[in-house]
């Protein structure tokens, strides 16, 4: 079962023009998990061969690095769907890389699900299991 309600809705874009000064801009997160004020897993997901632009970088870095304890991890996840009419299966992405504890780390292309799962078994949120 799919937890988009609308997916015309979604596949609006954004359009920042007329908010922005020069290359600043507005940015997004693609997909965020907290759970009890105690962990944050902020996610960016892009096709394969995008990189994540340098000030998008920097804001995800400077709120993981805000947050009160060191539960806090930035994933950079990939996907390779080339079908533009299909949603992305974010279950059947990849983590290319991480960001925690100020550095970012090559991951091998685990898959998202058994990264999340490690998560929850290393710091004990039994909330973050994901089947």
């Amino acid at each position: 079962m799919s937890l988009i309600r609308n997916s015309k809705q979604v596949k609006q874009s954004i359009d920042f023009s007329g908010i922005q000064n020069g290359k600043i801009h507005p940015t997004d997160i693609d997909a965020v998990l907290e759970f009890n004020n105690e962990v944050l897993i902020l996610m960016e997901i892009k096709r394969v061969g995008n990189e994540i632009p340098i000030g998008q970088k920097l804001v995800l870095e400077r709120i993981c690095n805000s947050w009160h304890n060191r539960k806090c991890i930035v994933l950079y996840i990939t996907h390779d769907f080339r079908n533009d009419d299909k949603d992305i299966p974010l279950s059947e992405c990849s983590v290319n890389s991480y960001y925690y504890l100020k550095r970012w780390q090559k991951s091998n292309e685990f898959d998202l699900k058994k990264v999340l799962n490690f998560l929850g078994d290393e710091w004990k949120i039994n909330k973050l299991t994901i089947k």
